[in-house]
């Protein structure tokens, strides 16, 4: 088996004879994960971190159709077969990709796993072709355990891959080395992380105050300000919300940032009356912030919601893990970070 970094050629549509083909398809033998944007007719369009595209086939090789939507700085990971994924840049010069030759006749499974945030760019699927004789079969199976992750740079995994005398650089930012994510695969859970490098509670690390999470939770596409996503289509079985880390740069007002976390997760209770609800606070300076973190969860579990919980947590080390680019997390952090997630999500889960 090969795979292949990237096959360069100019933009290429595909023919109105593939579209009809059964060696090509874009939607029924496809798993997506995320928010999809399906407003577009010429494809599907992703663009939060973790968002994925997911076919099985038999086929000894298998070709992408993909563009460049918006900006031009996304990144995604393709894996064949579960195995050790590779990185590609989806070049806005460039629409056609094979991923994978000389594979053998058995069933094959890949993956393309969108590992950069919304802010580098949104990218468009546009299909999947084999060689002659290739068929694909049924999707991959979805996992029924659902869990959201909403956060920050850190939840994005910004800089992971990097080091921290490196500015940031799209990357090294590998959302599926992430602690949200590494913590729901150990957990057989699907996840919709909805991140924002910078992105606050009250203030985003910009000092602005205008474009918060609050803000940017509600949006199909985080750099497109009207489009909306529709919360009944995905219900998440538990949401992990990891902000705060951003407002500390700042001389929060405590009421301030209490009453603006209550309000925001009793939207998101409005949405999922069911989901159990994990406030997290992340693991770098977390004074007074930790303290504003648990009294918003004390106020809405005094008001009645039982299914909300607290979890802090523990200091990065910089001694022994260092850091990645622009002083975030690396991969030994996050490895950490999802130890801790996944015990907390057991203990109330009971998965």
């Amino acid at each position: 088996m090969e795979v292949m970094n990237k096959y360069w050629q100019p933009i290429v549509r595909p023919s109105d004879e593939q579209l009809k083909s059964s060696q090509f398809n874009m939607q029924n033998s496809i798993r997506y994960v995320g928010r999809i944007d399906w407003s577009d007719d010429g494809g599907p369009i992703l663009s939060w971190p973790g968002s994925s595209i997911a076919a099985r086939f038999e086929g000894s090789s298998i070709t992408m159709y993909m563009t460049v939507k918006h900006r031009d700085h996304s990144w995604v990971n393709v894996s064949i077969d579960g195995g050790e994924p590779y990185k590609l840049y989806i070049d806005a010069g460039v629409s056609v990709y094979t991923l994978a030759t000389d594979l053998s006749d058995d069933v094959h499974t890949i993956e393309v796993y969108k590992r950069t945030e919304g802010m580098f760019g949104s990218i468009q699927f546009m299909g999947f072709t084999l060689s002659d004789g290739g068929t694909f079969l049924e999707p991959p199976a979805r996992f029924t355990r659902k869990v959201e992750i909403i956060g920050d740079s850190i939840s994005c995994g910004s800089g992971n891959e990097g080091r921290e005398e490196d500015l940031t650089k799209p990357e090294n930012e590998n959302n599926e080395l992430a602690y949200g994510t590494i913590a729901t695969r150990a957990l057989d859970a699907e996840h919709h992380t909805i991140a924002v490098s910078g992105i606050g509670l009250v203030v985003n690390y910009d000092n602005n105050r205008d474009n918060t999470m609050p803000v940017q939770y509600e949006r199909l596409n985080p750099i497109i300000p009207e489009s909306r996503w529709d919360f009944s289509s995905w219900i998440p079985d538990l949401v992990v919300i990891n902000l705060g880390t951003n407002d500390n740069n700042f001389a929060i007002d405590q009421q301030e940032f209490v009453t603006t976390y209550c309000k925001f997760v009793t939207r998101i209770r409005s949405n999922y009356p069911q989901a159990k609800i994990i406030m997290a606070l992340g693991p770098f300076q977390q004074w007074p912030l930790k303290d504003y973190v648990v009294e918003a969860c004390e106020q809405l579990r005094a008001a009645g919601d039982l299914n909300m919980y607290s979890l802090i947590f523990d200091l990065i080390d910089t001694q022994r893990d260092g850091l990645g680019e622009e002083g975030h997390p690396t991969t030994n952090t996050h490895v950490k970070m999802a130890d801790q997630l996944t015990q907390e999500i057991k203990r109330i889960m009971a998965w």
